[in-house]
């Protein structure tokens, strides 16, 4: 895979160090303000939502934009920021998020069944607690049943950490990696591993990963940080929404396990059936981009 860089990153190796160290110490600066806030702020859903919010901002935006602005001359280009997307690769990144639905909620109910061996059942309840806090942490900033609260959230949830994660992971880490002389494909995993890893959600670890993998691709193929940002907020939105009317829907409910029982012919015929349409729009979608781009080379 040929990466063909439009920035230039003089030296990788010190803005990657660069962006680890800002990480590391806007991760103590929240690690120092948290307890703090668990004084001030009473109120457990405001207090989670606050957190969200710093995280978002001085875990991965700051540590993005100081790799960016120390890396090179062309920062929202290495970003992937500095133009809008492209309507008709945009709208091909949603519909594949789409139609993949059935088959990833498929893997989402495998990866929540694996067990580990006997000799591990320590380390499978330290994993299975550490996914518990994590889901507790994301249902104590959802909590809430008013119209109010879901915009809250989706602002949160959707396109804070869509915008944020996208920004630190694909826009400067990979963008980062991709100017080593490791090939473009096992910086695009790599990054992915990294990005499911982070959440702490070990029985949600392949769906996000492969999820994370096609934010990577998308931003590789596309050089547009804004598809990869705009498909995540959705997904992300999609999620928030899902759990908020999940109370009072069974067919939500049905929506988000749709795929999962395998002894259902019609949800194996469905699986079957998004597995070939998101291989296609994936094919379809790197053809347009390839496609996007030549046009855009003629022109210049």
């Amino acid at each position: 895979m040929k990466k063909n860089l439009d920035y230039r990153i003089a030296n990788p190796g010190i803005s990657l160090m660069l962006l680890l160290c800002a990480f590391v110490l806007c991760l103590v600066m929240v690690g120092i303000l948290v307890p703090v806030l668990g004084k001030i702020i009473q109120r457990p859903e405001a207090a989670g939502r606050i957190l969200a919010v710093m995280q978002d901002l001085f875990i991965f935006i700051i540590p993005a934009f100081v790799a960016a602005f120390t890396a090179t001359r062309l920062p929202a280009r290495m970003l992937g920021v500095d133009q809008p997307p492209k309507a008709s690769l945009l709208l091909l990144a949603l519909l594949v998020l789409f139609v993949s639905v059935p088959a990833m909620n498929m893997i989402i109910s495998f990866n929540q069944n694996i067990h580990l061996p006997e000799s591990m059942t320590s380390v499978e309840a330290w994993m299975r607690h550490t996914e518990d806090a994590a889901s507790q942490a994301t249902a104590a900033i959802l909590s809430g049943d008013s119209v109010g609260t879901l915009i809250v959230s989706v602002l949160i949830v959707g396109v804070l950490a869509g915008f944020s994660e996208e920004i630190f992971f694909r826009g400067a880490l990979q963008r980062i990696l991709m100017a080593t002389r490791l090939p473009a494909w096992s910086v695009i995993w790599i990054v992915a591993v990294i990005f499911s890893a982070f959440h702490f959600q070990f029985f949600g670890f392949i769906p996000r990963m492969l999820l994370g993998a096609y934010f990577g691709y998308l931003l590789y193929w596309t050089r547009c940080l804004w598809i990869p940002v705009c498909v995540h907020i959705i997904n992300n939105s999609v999620y928030v929404i899902s759990q908020w009317n999940s109370a009072d829907s069974a067919d939500n409910a049905a929506i988000n396990t749709f795929g999962s029982d395998l002894s259902s012919p019609a949800e194996i015929l469905a699986v079957c059936v998004s597995v070939v349409l998101t291989v296609a729009g994936i094919w379809w979608l790197k053809s347009l981009a390839a496609k996007e781009e030549h046009l855009a080379a003629i022109g210049k």
